[in-house]
């Protein structure tokens, strides 16, 4: 079961038992005994096959560096100028097609996500050009429903959104002052809470801050604000 050698040259040798080493080991040619005693190498139950008999020097097993190279899909070199070994990764194959899998549904998921960006910016654009159309449909109704209120001459624009409405109410009291002098408190109230309930019919969910101004001399003769949760109106800071 011995077989003997004067001297062994170890190429492509992985050691499977310790070695002492380092960067600063002597370079010398030794006089070794192998005992080849059938060792065998498996892998997850499974008989790993070489060409090269294992073997054992003074009780440490040497077994080839390419045979379990090639078990844990390593690339092994040889540099004989330099007498040193390269173990690297192998590249598994089954990587590069799961990363170009990937890379697949990474452009997929990036293009169906454009596409939702660009629907829903298509749906906000048509919210809004449907609560503007909304709003200007309603401040014409204002204005025919309101527009002689009392025998003067109103002019009512709206602007905001489904949130908050701003309200302008438009007197001129060049023409019209004995008319408007001749308006109680009550008056006042009850134009401001029609409008601010009728506001609330088409949204229901917006607060209303508007004002009434004398566009004679571009004075404020009134604000008020209407709250959209409690349904409460306000006239110049008092609750109607």
């Amino acid at each position: 079961m011995w077989k003997k050698s004067s001297a062994v040259v170890l190429s492509s040798v992985l050691l499977a038992g310790v070695l002492a080493s380092s960067s600063d080991a002597a370079v010398a040619t030794k006089n070794v005994q192998v005992k080849y005693n059938n060792v065998k190498v498996t892998y997850n139950g499974q008989l790993v096959p070489t060409d090269i008999e294992p073997f054992l020097i003074n009780g440490t097993t040497y077994i080839p560096l390419r045979m379990m190279a090639g078990v844990f899909n390593k690339n092994v070199a040889w540099d004989g100028n330099t007498y040193t070994v390269s173990v690297t990764d192998k590249e598994d194959p089954r990587i590069a097609t799961l990363q170009a899998e990937i890379a697949l549904k990474d452009a997929r998921i990036a293009e169906l996500e454009k596409k939702l960006k660009d629907a829903e910016d298509k749906l906000a654009k048509a919210e809004d050009d449907d609560v503007d159309d909304r709003i200007e449909e309603l401040e014409d109704d204002l204005n025919y429903d309101y527009g002689d209120y009392e025998d003067l001459e109103w002019s009512i624009y709206l602007s905001g959104d489904e949130d908050e409405i701003e309200v302008e109410i438009e007197v001129d009291l060049d023409e019209y002052q004995d008319e408007y002098d001749d308006l109680s408190t009550r008056d006042i109230e009850r134009l401001v809470e029609n409008i601010c309930n009728d506001i609330w019919d088409e949204f229901e969910d917006a607060d209303i801050d508007g004002v009434i101004i004398d566009i004679a001399d571009d004075d404020e003769l009134h604000d008020f604000y209407g709250d959209a949760d409690s349904g409460d109106i306000e006239l110049d800071g008092k609750e109607i």
